[in-house]
């Protein structure tokens, strides 16, 4: 009963109306204040509206810079409407996405289905957008939503495939932005740079946690982040890698910076690189994007406790509950559970079904309320008849050789047997040969293990590994 909680509009309202010279958002050489952040926000949704959409109808948006994607899927939520991201080039998902929207705004013409509505939204309509008064309007316009409307459609990583979409309720993202606040110690002094895209659902709730409680977001490169101060860094592994290789030589923060990390394996020389720049914690988050948060904190050997509100199971392959210190896969349950997958009933009924979320994780519960991570459900890989988990054999390999990044995967090669493929992103004037040998001898590899050479490991847009790519890779080469 009663009002729905506050939007991040009016959040982000109410500290305009205090403080409308704070700094709220930097971009590169350029800051808005909550002032100019507000404006944006009205002005782009009544845009939206004078266009015709509507409440409740799915919005899929580009634009170039981490400001106008802000602006954007605020401007969504705050009439109503449902609101993704996507790349205007060179995003395989698009096609998929267009097809279960209503509207395709974008600076670059797009291909849309006859049911979806396509407007340019060109530096001309932004610029038309954001012409509003100098000062705050005084009935800014607004729509809360009820808890169990639609939100957010976002999207699983897609690093096995193409990615599947997803419909958020306004409660379920309430949960990943109070999470994210209170469990990364947000507050009106905070400088959080952003190193990841928004598309990543985690990096957009992270920013309207720092924007609720006045706090500034940074979305710069390395080279300008010290004169900042940042005092929070959110990063994918990859991420905080280009981070402190952008930075200046021999920079270490003028005071202790709080890291934190998820998408991926963090290697101990990633943890001890952070922590001797930027002198704070590495908190490496485990999570998935139907669920929001799992653990807050792994340790370098995922084992981390369970987050507030999420009920885990360990199951076998027949679906039967295992006991407590036996390995098997992830069921779990989360306040911050995705709807379902979107135009796609029979993923759904697989993955998400009867309120639980079956992962694609092996793990076990080790302690109270403890789970120990023992790698991906279909990245288990066979190394001389004892299968291991491909995380667990990309950290070895790491503590073996000089490296820029590996990847460790189950291809189907040589007539469909099933094997071991490594792919090696080495540092530059590194020989193969030697690493080879070294490989192969320290793991035992023998001859039914594939490696592979390359620049560089493909990537998605989110940051993470395309492996989907990779296994191509190995089959051509």
């Amino acid at each position: 009963m009663g009002r729905p909680p506050p939007t991040s509009f009016e959040w982000i309202e109410a500290v305009a109306m205090r403080e409308p010279d704070r700094i709220a958002v930097v971009q590169d050489r350029q800051a808005w204040t909550y002032a100019s952040l507000l404006r944006g926000i009205d002005g782009l949704g009544r845009c939206l509206q004078a266009l015709g959409v509507q409440r409740g109808q799915r919005v899929a948006l580009s634009q170039p810079g981490f400001y106008l994607q802000l602006l954007g899927l605020l401007a969504c939520e705050n009439i109503g409407a449902v609101s993704a991201l996507f790349s205007a080039r060179d995003d395989a998902d698009a096609p998929a996405l267009f097809g279960l929207v209503d509207w395709v705004l974008s600076e670059a013409p797009q291909q849309v289905p006859v049911a979806a509505r396509f407007q340019l939204a060109d530096t001309a309509f932004i610029e038309q957008a954001l012409a509003a008064p100098t000062a705050i309007a005084m009935q800014a316009a607004r729509a809360v939503l009820e808890p169990h409307e639609p939100q957010r459609l976002i999207r699983t990583s897609g690093s096995s495939g193409l990615s599947k979409f997803m419909q958020v309720s306004r409660q379920a993202m309430e949960h990943w932005i109070d999470s994210g606040a209170e469990n990364s110690g947000y507050g009106r002094d905070t400088r959080l740079m952003l190193a990841g895209p928004l598309v990543i659902n985690t990096a957009f709730s992270h920013s309207c946690a720092c924007l609720r409680r006045g706090g500034t977001l940074l979305a710069v490169s390395g080279s300008a982040l010290p004169a900042l101060d940042p005092s929070h860094i959110w990063a994918l592994p990859l991420h905080l890698e280009r981070l402190l290789a952008q930075l200046p030589p021999q920079f270490q923060a003028r005071r202790k910076v709080f890291v934190g990390t998820v998408g991926g394996f963090v290697s101990p020389q990633l943890r001890e690189r952070a922590l001797q720049v930027f002198g704070g914690p590495l908190i490496s988050r485990y999570g998935a994007n139907e669920t929001g948060g799992i653990c807050y904190d792994l340790d370098a050997q995922g084992r981390g406790v369970l987050s507030a509100g999420v009920d885990v199971r360990i199951v076998d392959e027949a679906g039967a509950q295992l006991p407590a210190g036996q390995t098997g896969r992830i069921v779990l349950r989360t306040p911050a559970m995705a709807d379902g997958y979107v135009g796609a009933a029979t993923q759904g009924d697989t993955a998400l079904r009867d309120g639980w979320f079956h992962s694609g994780d092996w793990g076990a519960l080790v302690g109270p309320r403890l789970l120990q991570l023992a790698g991906r459900h279909d990245d288990l890989v066979n190394l001389g008849g004892i299968k291991l988990p491909a995380v667990r054999l990309e950290e070895q390999i790491r503590g073996l050789l000089a490296l820029r990044d590996c990847a460790v995967l189950a291809v189907r090669l040589d007539g469909g047997a099933v094997t071991v493929g490594i792919a090696l992103a080495q540092e530059p004037g590194t020989e193969q040969a030697p690493q080879l040998r070294l490989l192969e001898q320290s793991l035992q590899l023998g001859t039914g293990a594939r490696v592979l050479f390359v620049d560089a490991l493909p990537q998605l847009a989110s940051g993470k590994v395309d492996r989907l790519a990779l296994l191509r890779l190995f089959a051509t080469s």
